[in-house]
């Protein structure tokens, strides 16, 4: 009951009506509170989006204790541990760089993900359909292995913040999609699944992204499956690709796993054209060092991007012979 209330805010926030979303969100947690409890989990995507509000109008320090809060109710309802790393890696961003963050919804119950939902493995994570909705899927980061490759960096998070070492991956990619999205908007999803947030699973916290699908709701396929399976379009997928890269160089973004074409999906539309849509944007530099290069100077991240895009160009040329 009060969760759809607060949910329900989508024209006033379009609106930038601001103070009649408080009104209503405030309104809700005083009516929660009273039926509930002051300390039931329930209140906890309540005060999330009220700390949200707050931020939007520039009231950082209510925001700020609001999110405190919430955080106490949240890992008082779940394990410590893992509540602990999903919250903490999620208000980061808030605390130090006062970004805004994308209105995000706590689950009331844990996710159960099983093997027969697992629909790819890649070297870092796993992923799963989401079990409730078939258009959705779950990103989740393997867990740390004693003499898994990691840069000392990332040695000493694991000493400083072990809560965080099971959570890289999702945690660099929600902060990709974040940035990214404020920075150039909308066109953004011309080239990327929309990003959902995070939700707690019993394999740990997990990044929610919409499964990519063509206009006539069969799921996209990989680059290489596409040219495989239609080689009349093999040169419209090289096109394509290009235009993928154009895009990313004329908004200065920067992704670096080409080497695996399974990153890369066609979406098939005839009123809006094809596009291919890039699935991972963590932009995290290799295992074996510390401070890439590359990370530091644009010019490097760009001519190695450039670098690897030629050589998946290349490969999937190879394949229209």
């Amino acid at each position: 009951m009060y969760s759809g209330e607060v949910i329900d805010l989508g024209e006033s926030i379009q609106n930038n009506d601001y103070d009649d979303a408080l009104q209503r969100v405030e309104e809700a947690l005083i009516d929660a509170e009273r039926d509930l409890g002051e300390s039931h989990p329930d209140l906890v995507e309540i005060l999330d989006v009220l700390a949200k509000l707050y931020e939007a109008k520039g009231q950082h320090g209510k925001a700020k204790k609001i999110y405190k809060r919430a955080l106490r109710l949240w890992m008082n309802a779940f394990l410590p541990k893992d509540s602990y790393k999903y919250f903490f890696a999620d208000l980061l961003p808030f605390l130090f760089k006062r970004k805004p963050l994308q209105p995000r919804f706590f689950p009331k119950e844990i996710i159960r993900l099983s093997s027969d939902l697992l629909i790819h493995s890649g070297s870092k994570r796993d992923t799963f359909v989401h079990p409730r909705d078939p258009r959705l899927c779950i990103k989740i980061d393997r867990l740390w292995k004693e003499g898994y490759r990691v840069s000392p960096r990332k040695r000493l998070e694991r000493i400083l913040m072990p809560w965080l070492i099971d959570f890289w991956s999702n945690r660099e990619e929600a902060r990709v999609y974040r940035s990214t999205a404020l920075r150039i908007g909308e066109a953004f999803y011309e080239h990327a699944p929309r990003c959902f947030g995070i939700a707690m699973t019993n394999l740990g916290p997990g990044l929610v992204v919409e499964r990519v699908c063509n206009e006539d709701g069969s799921f996209s396929k990989p680059i290489d499956v596409f040219v495989k399976e239609n080689p009349d379009k093999a040169r419209h997928a090289l096109e394509l690709l290009r235009e993928l890269y154009d895009f990313l160089v004329s908004h200065k973004l920067v992704i670096y796993d080409w080497a695996n074409p399974a990153n890369f999906l066609v979406r098939q539309s005839k009123s809006k054209g094809d596009k291919i849509i890039v699935v991972d944007w963590k932009t995290e530099g290799t295992a074996d060092k510390d401070i890439p290069l590359r990370d530091i100077f644009p010019a490097l991240a760009l001519k190695k991007m450039t670098y690897e895009y030629s050589c998946l160009y290349e490969k999937i040329s190879r394949l229209c012979d």
